[in-house]
């Protein structure tokens, strides 16, 4: 099967399923990114290996659920106090592990925590939140989500479509070599393209500001998110951070940019539309 038919296939049976957890919110919504971040924070953990260093796998991921438990549950301040609980016995457990490099074993450790579910936590937020500042349209937070994968998608795509026909100028080369200024600028013209169409067509109440700064940070961050997933990467001296996903590499790979734009977006539609 060639590369192109397992990105097909891989497609063909993940969007549906994440759009339709999506749409159910709640508890099922919950279980998507706990598979993601989990798998995600696992991947990235792994491939600190190569470079010596050894994080707590274990503990981290643990640490991470407990983040993202206390963001469906609205559980803030346990959440809090029990997460600070786990960053010691983070501390404290490497004593006792007898491996080198003491310091970059704890902080990658706690950087993965940062890094993927309390990111990507912020996605969970979303879902319940649009909704409430958004009471007047049916299933805001499902949309407003929806949006966010559909701009994400098509800045990917025409990133690498016309990157790959019309790219002259490296981006970042030390980072990514075969991503392209002309692709980049691509990606986020298709980003602002997507919410213009989502407000065109009255999906959600936008207004023409919305629109160049949700689809702008889309375009902007999404890819940022790409190219810090491909600098790790660069840095393990992996090409993909694991082969779960044919044709698409790794958990972490598929979901680099959103765990970016996450926040991001939820900090603007805070501002924006309150």
């Amino acid at each position: 099967m060639s590369e192109l038919a397992k990105r097909i296939s891989v497609a063909v049976f993940g969007i549906p399923l994440l759009i339709g957890v999506t749409f159910l919110g709640g508890w099922y919504f919950f279980s998507i990114i706990l598979i993601v971040s989990v798998v995600a924070q696992w991947e990235f953990y792994q491939i600190q290996k190569n470079k010596k260093i050894f994080p707590q796998s274990i503990s981290g991921i643990v640490a991470g659920v407990i983040v993202l438990l206390g963001i469906q549950t609205g559980m803030w301040l346990n959440a809090g106090l029990i997460l600070v609980l786990c960053l010691m016995i983070i501390m404290a457990n490497e004593m006792f592990r007898h491996q080198n490099n003491v310091s970059p074993n704890i902080g990658v450790t706690i950087l993965g925590i940062f890094y993927i579910p309390i990111l990507l936590g912020s996605l969970l937020y979303i879902r319940i939140y649009i909704d409430k500042i958004l009471p007047n349209t049916a299933v805001a937070g499902f949309k407003f989500i929806l949006m966010i994968f559909a701009a994400i998608w098509i800045c990917d795509t025409f990133a690498y479509g016309f990157g790959r026909k019309f790219g002259k100028h490296k981006l970042y080369e030390k980072v990514s070599p075969n991503k392209s200024l002309e692709g980049a600028i691509a990606g986020l013209i298709g980003s602002v393209l997507v919410v213009f169409l989502v407000k065109q067509l009255e999906v959600l109440p936008l207004k023409w500001l919305h629109v160049l700064i949700f689809g702008a940070s889309i375009g902007i961050v999404g890819q940022t998110g790409d190219l810090v997933e491909s600098w790790f990467k660069r840095d393990a001296g992996v090409k993909d951070t694991s082969t779960l996903l044919p044709g698409h590499g790794g958990m972490l790979d598929r979901f680099d940019s959103i765990i970016f734009v996450s926040p991001v977006l939820l900090i603007l539609a805070s501002a924006l539309f309150t």
